[in-house]
C-alpha cells in the first residue's frame, strides 16, 4: 500500500485497490477513504478529479476531466486540453465499463449502469444509465 499511496492523494489507509489501475496527473486527483478500485481503471487528473468516501469503481471505469478542443468550424483538432473537474459524491457505484466525462458532478449514493457514458451532472439518491446516461429511477 506505500508504494500505491505514494501515486496521488488518500485520505486514509482503507481503500482496496484491486489489480492494475491508471492514473495520469496523479497530483490533480483526490480520493477519499472506504473506496474500492477495481482493475483497468482509469482516472485523467488534467484539470482535477474528486472522488468521495466510500465509492466503488468497478472494472474498466473511465473518469476524464478533460479533452482535446475540436474546431467544428474548421473541423481541425487544436490539440490543446480543455475540460473542468470532475467531481464523483459519496457512497456511489460505477458499474463495469461505464465512462464519466469532464465537468460532471455526482451527487451522492448514486448508481451508474454498468456502459453508461454520464455527460451530465446528477443529484444525489438515483440511478442513473444508459448513453448519454439518463435517470432511470430516484432512490429513497
Amino acid at each position: 500500500m506505500k508504494i500505491f499511496r505514494s501515486y496521488f492523494y488518500f485520505n486514509t489507509m482503507h481503500n482496496l485497490v484491486h489489480g492494475k489501475i491508471k492514473v495520469i496527473n496523479k497530483k490533480n486527483v483526490k480520493i477519499g477513504s472506504g473506496c474500492s478500485i477495481n482493475e483497468g481503471v482509469l482516472i485523467q487528473g488534467d484539470c482535477g478529479v474528486v472522488i468521495g468516501n466510500n465509492v466503488v469503481l468497478s472494472t474498466g471505469v473511465m473518469i476524464l476531466d478533460a479533452g482535446l478542443n475540436f474546431d467544428m468550424l474548421t473541423h481541425q483538432c487544436k490539440r490543446v486540453h480543455v475540460g473542468n473537474k470532475t467531481f464523483i459524491g459519496n457512497n456511489n457505484w460505477i458499474a463495469a465499463g461505464a465512462i464519466i466525462l469532464p465537468g460532471v458532478i455526482l451527487g451522492d449514493n448514486i448508481l451508474v449502469g454498468a456502459g453508461s457514458v454520464v455527460t451530465k451532472s446528477f443529484d444525489s439518491n438515483c440511478v442513473i444509465a444508459g448513453n448519454p446516461a439518463k435517470l432511470i429511477r430516484k432512490l429513497n
